[in-house]
C-alpha cells in the first residue's frame, strides 16, 4: 500500500509537494486498512482537484517517473543518456536544482521509505529504510561527492551481494534497480511493488490496458465473470465480451520474422519462432436479431475509456495494489465516476487493500450523497503559486472542514477552498463590444434592406 509520496522540482512542481493516504479521521463506513507497524489507518481513495493547468497531472506523472525510473535505468537508460528528469522551467532555480521523489509504502505490514534525487546527468542520493517496529532502521543509502564517485552506507540488516551491485550501477542507474536486477531479495520486493503493485492509466497506455484486459479474461472464467460484471453494470448497453484471434498467412509471418530479425539483430538466421497478431476485443451488443459484435473502434469515446479501465480495476482489487488514474471523470458520466470510486471506498468490496489515486475536475463527487463517500482527508487540492505559478498540493483538512457536516461540493464550487479557475472579465471586454458593434451594424442594414425591399 501506499502511505505517501513527495516530490519535489519536477514539470510544474518546484518545492517539495506530498500527498498522504494517512488517514486523519476516523471513518467506519470506508475500506480503511490498518498498518499495525507504522500505527496508522491508509485510505483507499485520494482525489485531486484543480483548475486546468494547476498541475493535477503532473502530481501523478510524477509518481509514473519514479515508477520508470525504477523499472527501466538499470536495463533500458543508455550510459550517457542521462535521467530524462523533466525540471520546473520556469525560474533559473528549478532547471539547475536536483529533482526528489520518495514514497512510504507497506509490504507485508512493514513500512519502508525510498526514494532518490538526481539532475540531468545522474543520481545524486538515494536511500532505502526500513520500519519493522515503528523505529526507522537504515538499509543503504547512497551519495554522491564532488568529484562524481558513488559512496554507500549500509545497515547491519542490509545483507546480500552489495559491493557487487555497487560494481555495476552506473551514475544515470538506481541502485534499488541494479540490485533487483541482480535478485537481491529486498530490493526484488520494492522493485516488485512498482512493477506490480502500481498500476497506471493515462492516454499513453490505453492500447496496454486493453491487453490487460485480454490476458484476465484468459486466465479464468472467475476473472471473466468479473470482467462481464463491469461491463454490464456500467449500463452501456453491452451484454459481453468477444475475443478473437486473427490468422495470419504464411508470407505475413516471413515477413514479420524477417523484420523482428532487423530490430534484434542477435536472432540466428536458422531460428525459427512464433509470430501472431495480439487477440482483438470485441463488445456484444444485444442486437434485434440476436447478438451483434462491435469493434473497439466502433464504440463510444465513454465506452471505451470504461473498457481501458476494466482490467486494470479488476486486478488491483484481486491483487490489493495501487490504481493510478490520470482524469477519471474524462468521458464517463459523473455517476459512473462516482460509482467507480465507490468499488475502491465498499469494505465489503474492497477486500485486499487495493487503492485508488485520481485526478478529476468533477466536483459532484464531494457532494453528500454522492456513491464516491469522499471523505475530507481523502481529497486535495492543486493550484498555481502566486510568484513563480508552481503547483501546490494543499490537503483539504488544512481548511476549517467539518467532515460529514458541511457540503464540500457547495463550498469548493463557491471558491471556499480555491482550487477553482479565475476569469478576468477584462479581457472579453474587446470581444464583446466588437462582438456588439457588428451586431448593432448588421441589424442597421437589416432595416435598411427591409425599407428598400418595401
Amino acid at each position: 500500500m501506499l502511505m505517501r509520496f513527495r516530490v519535489a522540482n519536477h514539470a510544474s512542481l518546484l518545492e517539495e509537494q506530498e500527498l498522504s493516504l494517512v488517514a486523519t479521521d476516523e471513518h467506519d463506513d470506508i475500506a480503511v486498512t490498518e498498518v499495525s507497524s507504522a500505527g496508522v489507518r491508509v485510505l483507499p481513495a485520494l482525489a485531486i482537484l484543480g483548475a486546468n493547468a494547476s498541475g493535477k497531472s503532473n502530481a501523478l506523472r510524477a509518481l509514473v517517473y519514479m515508477r520508470h525510473a525504477i523499472l527501466e535505468s538499470h536495463a533500458r537508460w543508455l550510459p550517457d543518456g542521462g535521467t530524462s528528469r523533466v525540471p520546473f522551467l520556469l525560474t533559473a532555480d528549478g532547471r539547475s536544482a536536483p529533482s526528489a521523489f520518495a514514497v512510504d509504502i507497506v509490504l507485508d505490514g512493514v513500512h519502508f521509505e525510498y526514494g532518490f534525487e538526481l539532475d540531468d546527468r545522474q543520481v545524486r542520493e538515494e536511500w532505502l529504510r526500513s520500519f519493522p517496529e515503528g523505529r526507522p532502521r537504515r538499509l543503504f543509502e547512497r551519495s554522491v561527492a564532488d568529484d562524481g564517485t558513488s559512496h554507500y552506507e549500509y545497515g547491519p540488516s542490509f545483507r546480500g551481494r552489495r559491493r557487487l551491485i555497487e560494481d555495476v550501477v552506473r551514475p544515470n542507474s538506481l541502485y534499488l534497480s541494479a540490485g533487483a536486477g541482480n535478485n537481491h531479495d529486498v530490493l526484488r520486493r520494492i522493485h516488485r511493488w512498482f512493477h506490480r503493485g502500481l498500476r497506471v492509466a493515462l492516454d499513453a497506455n490505453f492500447s496496454a490496458r486493453i491487453q490487460e484486459t485480454r490476458r484476465l479474461w484468459d486466465t479464468s472464467e472467475e476473472n471473466r465473470d468479473r470482467l462481464r460484471s463491469l461491463l454490464q453494470f456500467a449500463d452501456l448497453g453491452i451484454t459481453d465480451l468477444s475475443i478473437t484471434e486473427e490468422e495470419w498467412d504464411d508470407e505475413r509471418v516471413q515477413k514479420v520474422r524477417s523484420a523482428m530479425r532487423v530490430l534484434v539483430p542477435g536472432i540466428p538466421e536458422d531460428e525459427t519462432f512464433e509470430v501472431r497478431p495480439a487477440p482483438q476485443i470485441g463488445f456484444v451488443h444485444a442486437g434485434e436479431g440476436g447478438p451483434v459484435t462491435l469493434d473497439l473502434k466502433d464504440e463510444s469515446n465513454g465506452t471505451r475509456t470504461w473498457a481501458g479501465l476494466l482490467g486494470p480495476v479488476v486486478g488491483v482489487l484481486r491483487d490489493g495494489s495501487l490504481l493510478v488514474v490520470d482524469e477519471l471523470d474524462a468521458r464517463l458520466h459523473p455517476h459512473l465516476a462516482a460509482r467507480l470510486v465507490a468499488l475502491f471506498q465498499d469494505p465489503e468490496r474492497n477486500t485486499n487493500g487495493a487503492q485508488l489515486l485520481f485526478n478529476t475536475h468533477d466536483a459532484t463527487l464531494l457532494a453528500p450523497h454522492s456513491e464516491a463517500r469522499l471523505h475530507r482527508d481523502q481529497i486535495y487540492l492543486a493550484t498555481k503559486g502566486p510568484r513563480t505559478g508552481a503547483t501546490e498540493l494543499t490537503a483539504l483538512v488544512d481548511y476549517k472542514v467539518r467532515d460529514g457536516v458541511e457540503n464540500l461540493e457547495k463550498r469548493y464550487l463557491a471558491g471556499r477552498y480555491g482550487a477553482l479557475p479565475f476569469f478576468d472579465e477584462e479581457l472579453l471586454v474587446g470581444i464583446g463590444a466588437k462582438r456588439g458593434v457588428d451586431e448593432a451594424g448588421q441589424v442597421a442594414r437589416n432595416e435598411e434592406a427591409e425599407r428598400e425591399h418595401a
